[in-house]
């Protein structure tokens, strides 16, 4: 058995794409979410808050859900050859799901797991071993690499039709940044599965679509026990002890805030001292007191998800939410006249 995993890796983990990306989270007082999962102690760190306080491995409530989504898509795509492109799989487990129900439905299954990490990347490929019959393709890279998406998938067959899982992604990332980018990368034919972090509130566990703004913020502030603890501080810390600089902040603390109109678990440092920095050949200053996000999750509700990917050109499909109300999984469809242009860079895919 080789021991060797081919792994096309992007541009932006070179090391000048990842000076840039460092110099601009401290100037913009938050760090990128990307570089909390590069490394494979990053990964580890995560892997441990993932299985201490993932609901998945708890309540079957959570697996359920990606179950029932997996065999709606599965039924429609009985027979047919797949190309299942998931986007930060982390350890693969709800691709599996996924993977498992097409192979059920008889269908020809190539997988391409995109992932910063490396780690997680080949973790998700193994998960996937058994169940592909076209092949494994992974991919390390951040998900700035989706505009050059569209034209890597072109050596691929063209009857192969594409299912992107955006599974745990949603919370980290700001939503013109990742709805945006998928909004133009959909083809007509494609398949788009996303999950969600909701907030639990009456309203949604009774099947509501529209809690009101107290109600939103409780169900936030009830579930920050799952973020405030010591698993999730040593990941999010971790970046601090790399770059050299944890001394220098507060510990940090967890709180609701707002992050584009969405209510986010947020945790934020602060500056101990008015301090500068000769960071990689430019000097950078930070007041005491100024804050430094380290981390968010958005929260959503079903109707601020659905008004947020209309902007976008997309619309919720089919989908569940668990019965405590805390994760929701929809198939998701470009809406009539949205975009499908394709957006290229310079930034290519290397082998």
């Amino acid at each position: 058995m080789t021991t060797f995993t081919p792994v096309w890796v992007h541009r932006s983990l070179r090391a000048d794409a990842q000076q840039i990306l460092r110099r601009n989270s401290l100037r913009s007082g938050a760090i990128h979410h990307s570089f909390h999962y590069q490394t494979p102690k990053h990964s580890q760190l995560w892997l441990a808050v993932h299985e201490r306080h993932a609901p998945l491995f708890s309540n079957p409530d959570f697996s359920n859900i990606f179950s029932k989504v997996s065999i709606e898509a599965a039924q429609n795509l009985a027979g047919k050859n797949i190309h299942v492109i998931a986007l930060g799989p982390g350890g693969g487990d709800k691709e599996a799901i996924l993977l498992g129900a097409l192979r059920a439905h008889d269908c020809d299954i190539r997988y391409t797991p995109i992932d910063a990490s490396l780690e997680l990347t080949l973790l998700s490929s193994e998960m996937a071993a058994l169940l592909t019959t076209r092949g494994i393709h992974p991919i390390a890279g951040d998900l700035s690499l989706l505009e050059e998406l569209p034209s890597w998938l072109e050596q691929f067959p063209q009857d192969e039709i594409r299912v992107f899982t955006a599974y745990g992604i949603a919370p980290n990332f700001h939503p013109t940044e990742l709805f945006g980018a998928l909004s133009h990368i959909l083809r007509k034919e494609d398949y788009l599965l996303l999950s969600a972090n909701m907030a639990p509130t009456p309203q949604i566990q009774s099947g509501a679509m529209s809690p009101n703004e107290a109600s939103y913020q409780a169900g936030c502030e009830a579930i920050l026990p799952q973020y405030d603890n010591a698993e999730t501080l040593a990941w999010i810390t971790q970046i601090l002890e790399d770059w050299h600089i944890s001394d220098l902040l507060t510990k940090p603390r967890f709180a609701v805030q707002k992050v584009d109109s969405i209510n986010a678990l947020v945790a934020s440092s602060e500056w101990k001292h008015d301090t500068q920095l000769t960071w990689e050949g430019e000097n950078l200053r930070f007041t005491e007191g100024q804050s430094l996000r380290l981390f968010f999750s958005l929260r959503y509700t079903p109707q601020n998800l659905a008004l947020t990917l209309a902007k976008h050109g997309l619309r919720l499909n089919a989908g569940h939410i668990t019965s405590c109300g805390q994760e929701g999984v929809w198939s998701v469809l470009s809406a009539p006249g949205a975009a499908q242009e394709n957006h290229f860079s310079d930034s290519p895919l290397q082998p």
